[in-house]
């Protein structure tokens, strides 16, 4: 009896499968909230790249590279968490949270429903789409582009967000763009391309043969880490079944899975395996695949392998952790400087400029004040600086060139709305009457 034979045979009278659709829901549940979170991420504020500013955009607040403990304490906790997830749950990321394997997916759907499940088969062989004979019409195909298009536009705006504020995005979608919005039309047309490109074209070729994301998650990967197992005692209910490698996307046979492969633990040959199992009254007992842990040593449980297996990843994270603490606690939401004006267009020796930083985006107010110099020996273009968001001003000061000839010290010092007050203190040579008159 060969596999459609034996497939043809199985009752189809239960409709829910305990265990193995809760997989398939979580895991779409997983992908649907990631992309969720990716769009939510950048409208809030959480976290965006402020062009113009150079900065990164946190809620209301700039963070510069100059921010050293706050970026690398951010970027060391969460590489370092997330390498103990892959030395944990392997590549489970690739399964379950990325968004490049969440649209591969849907498109696959799309394609079978619209074309027949043999339009899936497409490698780097170069063999034509083989479309269903009684799917084998235009309307077909065209309601499938359609769809890749329209999906490719909505998600090519997702990248977009984290570059340019959600008022510029909208403006842009509305015909009435902003200044900000002038060069999004190309960015936007290069974003709908490549988005196209992988949801006809390359989907899961990407993960196959592309993605140096994989790779580099499975150097972390032993057989302690979360992989598929499978029940070797009951192989005779595999016998001329291949239902589990059906259901997998990246063509990988389950029930021979090593520790380098391509696996990216989905779990659906699992809930595949499962469903035969619950619909045939010949295979009692639960499916052959599942997920395990692998077997820890003699001596230790399994949560002392993982730590053991982890320790580094573990420390580096408390280390990012404290060091991001130290950063944000340490944090200046303004920043005071003071330098010569002469190199700006107008200036001359005798002028100094004071660049003052809001790095919140909200509005402020600051006051500005001079010691060590007589109030006839200067003059401030302004003593009262308000802005509405973040951003930076500059402040002319003009020094007196009757000043007396020699080394003068003066501090510049600033004092917000809010409280935050700091200083800068210049050390300015005066060249004097006699030089500076010729």
């Amino acid at each position: 009896m060969n596999a459609q034979q034996q497939l043809s045979q199985i009752p189809i009278q239960q409709e829910h499968v305990p265990g193995a659709q809760s997989v398939r829901q979580w895991r779409r549940f997983s992908q649907y909230f990631v992309v969720f979170l990716l769009v939510v991420i950048p409208v809030s504020g959480l976290f965006r790249v402020d062009m113009m500013a150079g900065a990164f955009h946190m809620l209301d607040y700039q963070i510069w590279f100059a921010d050293m403990s706050i970026i690398m304490g951010f970027w060391i906790m969460v590489a370092t968490l997330l390498i103990f997830m892959y030395s944990w749950a392997g590549s489970v990321f690739c399964g379950w949270i990325c968004p490049q394997n969440t649209l591969s997916e849907w498109a696959n759907a799309m394609t079978s429903k619209m074309l027949g499940r043999r339009a899936l088969m497409m490698d780097i062989t170069g063999e034509e789409m083989k479309v269903a004979l009684r799917k084998n019409r235009w309307l077909n195909k065209i309601v499938l582009g359609i769809s890749f298009l329209l999906v490719s536009m909505l998600f090519a705006i997702i990248p977009l967000l984290y570059f340019f504020s959600p008022a510029v995005i909208w403006s842009f979608l509305t015909l009435e763009p902003l200044p900000e919005a002038q060069s999004l039309l190309w960015i936007y047309s290069v974003s709908i391309l490549v988005v196209l490109i992988d949801v006809a074209v390359m989907r899961h070729l990407v993960c196959k043969y592309m993605c140096v994301y994989r790779i580099w998650q499975h150097s972390f990967k032993t057989r302690e880490t979360l992989h598929i197992a499978y029940d070797e005692s009951r192989s005779d209910h595999c016998e001329n079944c291949t239902y589990c490698e059906d259901s997998c996307f990246l063509d990988i046979d389950p029930r021979q899975t090593v520790v380098f492969d391509s696996c990216i633990n989905c779990g659906d040959c699992v809930a595949a395996c499962d469903t035969l199992h619950s619909k045939s009254k010949k295979m009692q007992g639960p499916g052959l695949l599942s997920f395990a842990f692998g077997q820890s040593k003699p001596g230790r449980n399994g949560l002392t392998s993982l730590l053991s297996r982890t320790r580094a990843a573990t420390v580096g994270a408390v280390i990012g952790a404290l060091w991001f603490a130290v950063g944000i606690a340490n944090y200046q939401p303004y920043v005071l400087l003071a330098d010569k004006a002469e190199l700006l267009q107008g200036m001359n020796a005798n002028d100094y400029r004071i660049n003052i930083s809001n790095k919140r985006y909200r509005a402020a107010n600051m006051d500005l004040k001079i010691e060590g110099l007589d109030a006839s020996e200067y003059t401030l273009e302004s003593n009262d600086l308000i802005w509405q968001t973040a951003g930076r001003k500059d402040v002319i000061m003009h020094i007196s060139p009757d000043l007396k000839k020699g080394i003068h010290r003066f501090t510049v010092h600033a004092k917000a709305g809010d409280g935050w007050q700091d200083d800068f203190t210049v050390y300015y040579y005066a060249e004097g009457m006699a030089k500076a008159g010729g």
